[in-house]
Parts: C-alpha cells; sequence; structure tokens
C-alpha cells in the first residue's frame, strides 16, 4: 500500500482489537465486553421522553448560531451548571463563553483544529496513555505530538517539556478524571500549567468528560483553578464535557466547549462553515439532562457498588483498587497486555483493552506495556462473571473475598 499521510495515521484502539481478537476462534460462551467505554446503564427516563416530544421537529432547521453553537436556553442551563460544580465566581464568565457541540469528541476535534490557526507547525502536548483522538486531531492539524508519559496510575507532570519546546506548544492537553486510570490533576499541576500558558501563550484544552462520575468529592477542573489563579476571563482555557457519561447518553452526542471568549467566537465561525448543527430534539433533551443532578447521583451510586465489589473480587490474582473517578480499572496483568487480552477472549470470552493500543512509545518504552483497562459499565453481576473468568485463567485456585452479587 502506497504510504500517505491518511493512512499514516493510527487506527483506533478498538479496531485494532478487534483485529487481534478476530485471530482467535469465537469463544463458546456469551462475550463479556469490557473493552468498550460507552455506559450501558439506563439514559434518565425524562430526557428520553423529551427527545420524542421533539423529535418531529427534525424536518426543520434553527436559523442562526442556535443551530450550530446552541440555543440561547441550552447553553444558559451548561452555564449555570457550570458556575454551580465549579463554583466559578467570576463576573466576566457567562454564556457567551460557551459553546454547545455534538459531543466531546467532536468537541475536542473542532477546538484541536481551531487552536492550530492553520500554522501547521508547533507542539500538541499530551498525556500518555490517553484517548487516541487528541493525537489524530493534532497530526490532522499539523501539529507535532509531545507525550507526557506515566509509569504509575498518575497523571504527568508535564515538567520533563524543554525550555526550548514551550515557546512552540500550541496546545497542552489535560484529561482529568483520566482515561484510562482515573486519576485527577493535582492543584499544584494545574497551577504550573496555568502559569506556563500565560508565559508561553498557549492554550490548556481540559477534557473533563468523566467530572461526573466519582466516588466521593468530586474533581477540580480547570475553569474553578483559573478562577482561582487569577484568570477570570479564562484566557487560553478551553474545557470539553458532555452527557455520555455523566447521563448514558452515548446514543445523542450534546456537549459543550467553554472557556476563553476569542476561542468561542472562532468555534461559532468553524462550526457554522463545517456545518456541525445541532439537532433541536438534542438540545431540548440536553437542556434536562443538565439541570438535573439526582439522575447523577443514581448513576454513581451503581459506580460505586461496582468499584467496591471489584478488588475483592480479583482480591490478590489480578490486584485491582478503585481509582475514586471515573468508570475504568487499570490493572496490571502477568506478562504482556495484547497476549493476555487474545488469551482471555479465547478461553473466558472476555474482552478487555489492552494498554498498549491506548499509549505511545517515549524513548522506546510504551508506559501502558502489561496494563489492561476495564469498562465496569455493565450490570454489577456480569462484571462481577467477567472478573472472576479473568481471575480463574490467570490462577485455577483463585478465591473472591466476596460473594457474588444478587
Amino acid at each position: 500500500m502506497e504510504k500517505t499521510f491518511w493512512n499514516s495515521l493510527d487506527v483506533p484502539a478498538g479496531v485494532r482489537l478487534n483485529h487481534l481478537l478476530s485471530r482467535v476462534s469465537e469463544p463458546d460462551k456469551d462475550i463479556i465486553d469490557f473493552s468498550i467505554s460507552e455506559p450501558a446503564h439506563k439514559p434518565p427516563s425524562f430526557v428520553v421522553e423529551e427527545y420524542k416530544k421533539y423529535s418531529p421537529t427534525i424536518g426543520k432547521a434553527i436559523n442562526g448560531a442556535g443551530g450550530y453553537g446552541g440555543l440561547r436556553e441550552l447553553r444558559g442551563t451548561m452555564y449555570s451548571w457550570l458556575k454551580t460544580r465549579h463554583a466559578v465566581k467570576s463576573k466576566t464568565f457567562t454564556e457567551n463563553n460557551i459553546i454547545g457541540t455534538n459531543g466531546g469528541a467532536e468537541g475536542i476535534f473542532s477546538a484541536i483544529q481551531i487552536l492550530a490557526e492553520g500554522e501547521r507547525d508547533g507542539y500538541i502536548v499530551l498525556p500518555n496513555p490517553a484517548d487516541p483522538i487528541y493525537e489524530t486531531a493534532g497530526r490532522i492539524a499539523g501539529l507535532q505530538p509531545i507525550y507526557c508519559s506515566t509509569m504509575t496510575s498518575q497523571q504527568p507532570t508535564y515538567r520533563d517539556i524543554t525550555e526550548e519546546q514551550w515557546p512552540k506548544v500550541k496546545i497542552v492537553v489535560v484529561n482529568s478524571p483520566a482515561d484510562p486510570y482515573g486519576a485527577d490533576l493535582p492543584v499544584l499541576t494545574w497551577e504550573f500549567l496555568l502559569n506556563q500558558s500565560e508565559e508561553h501563550d498557549f492554550y490548556i484544552l481540559s477534557d473533563e468528560r468523566l467530572n461526573s462520575i466519582h466516588r466521593g468529592k468530586p474533581s477540580p477542573g480547570l475553569l474553578e483553578m483559573a478562577d482561582s489563579n487569577d484568570n477570570p476571563d479564562m484566557n487560553r482555557c478551553i474545557v470539553v464535557n458532555d452527557l455520555i457519561y455523566r447521563s448514558n447518553l452515548a446514543g445523542m452526542p450534546s456537549g459543550f466547549l467553554a472557556g476563553d471568549r476569542d476561542f468561542i467566537k472562532k468555534a461559532n465561525i468553524y462550526r457554522a462553515y463545517h456545518g456541525l448543527y445541532i439537532p433541536v430534539p438534542n438540545q431540548k433533551a440536553a437542556k434536562l439532562a443538565w439541570e438535573d443532578e439526582d439522575h447523577v447521583v443514581e448513576n454513581n451510586k451503581k459506580y460505586s457498588g461496582k468499584f467496591k465489589d471489584a478488588p475483592k473480587r480479583c482480591n490478590q490474582t489480578l490486584p485491582a483498587s478503585d481509582p475514586l473517578y471515573g468508570h475504568y480499572l487499570w490493572i496490571r496483568v502477568p506478562g504482556d497486555d495484547i497476549a493476555f487480552a487474545v488469551t482471555a477472549y479465547g478461553r473466558t470470552g472476555v474482552k478487555v483493552m489492552p494498554g498498549q493500543l491506548l499509549a505511545k512509545k517515549a524513548g522506546n518504552v510504551n508506559p501502558a506495556v502489561g496494563m489492561i483497562r476495564l469498562a465496569l459499565i455493565h450490570n454489577p453481576g456480569v462484571c462481577a462473571a467477567g472478573l472472576l473468568e479473568l481471575c480463574k485463567m490467570v490462577n485455577p485456585k483463585h478465591r473472591s473475598q466476596t460473594q457474588a452479587p444478587s
């Protein structure tokens, strides 16, 4: 095959995993898929009903900016949620600092294209491992990735970027809480990045799609950190969020970009020319989802039970701990993680995501070798059964420290 720019881009991790597993005989048992990230919990019924109510409007278009950046009533609701959730006290931060999107992934990709400004030069700084969309969007925008790796289950410090590199940085991507390992960014690291952003004039793009899933205190976000560090205008700060994980609405992409007002003005232009129209049913239903916190509390209770059970279920065979944020377990396995995933699928019918497929080599080292990611998205009984299958594959004499859930 001829080498082109497009076939030089990484194939998505899920596609690569399915290719690897296609070489294995189909297991003769039900598949338990921990490799996907979209939640399997039911979406709020009142949101579904609101979507149905406005479904006849799909034959009509919204004139003006409301179709591409969100109706004012939706942006006002998202603004109120942001102010409350992140305790933003800024008087200059308003609904004009927010633009609606068709989900977080679209928002991330669009933001990176906008921030690159067509220069096709400079760096995009990325956590490693992380969602591959950051690097792919950066390369399409002409930016060169710098990987800030971590060999632990903690966030990178970003302090290994050289003084020569900082002036050429266009974007630093933060993922907090992080996919795949669930850690939130420490306050000191937030402050370091905000100071560097002011000195070197780059943007911080913070992916906060997992910040509504937590077992305890919610993680801090970029806007509240900027507000408390003398940046009430949110200059050079962009936050991405959506309803996929918060409200289990993977089939109704709806989210926002919020922060720097000059960026939001550019995003309005970009979205109009790109044809990124937000359907009316999505906007009306999303408004209700952002207004209600009760369904988020119930959603977190479901995850809390599964994350309380998982370490006991795995015991010492595959030691696991609750990362406190997000819906992933990040577990070290014996041997190579890709070999483990292939063997697990063939023998047990359990699909897991090998860490190597989520990370890039930095200094000839892939920081996610020997790790697997499991999304605890299924009901407690299915999650328990899948974890037990994996543990018994590693140790046939494995015994859990808990009884199977009813």
